[in-house]
């Protein structure tokens, strides 16, 4: 690193030199922030082994399986909060979800491995 010497003071030069040095530091450290981070977003889906290997209707179930648990058991406190649960369960179509659930398990009613992940999911909330 560079340090700051009088006797050694070329104006400019000097501060152009340690504002580069600078620069590249923090740009290592941003490159390395970013890729640790992208490590850790890619496993902040809890449901993540869950649906890993699986169909994607049966990864869209199993989010609105899990979706569905969690915001039926959310308490509506007030006029504001009841409006974002029903808009929630609206969205995740809570109200056709058991059709929806009995038509994939038929449809895969010889994958046990996938019959198995709906269940897990069932009971799960994220």
């Amino acid at each position: 690193m560079f340090r700051y010497r009088p006797e050694a003071d070329v104006g400019q030069e000097w501060i152009l030199k340690y504002i580069e040095l600078i620069t590249m530091r923090y740009r290592a450290l941003f490159i390395s922030l970013c890729f640790f981070s992208t490590q850790t977003w890619a496993s902040d889906d809890p449901l993540a082994d869950l649906k890993k290997n699986q169909p994607r209707d049966v990864r869209r179930l199993i989010d609105r399986l899990a979706g569905c648990a969690h915001w039926s058991g959310e308490e509506p406190y007030d006029a504001e909060r009841k409006r974002e649960i029903a808009a929630a369960m609206s969205d995740l179509r809570c109200g056709q979800l058991e059709k929806d659930e009995a038509i994939a398990r038929k449809h895969y009613s010889k994958k046990i491995r996938v019959l198995n992940v709906l269940q897990r999911a069932k009971e799960s909330s994220w």
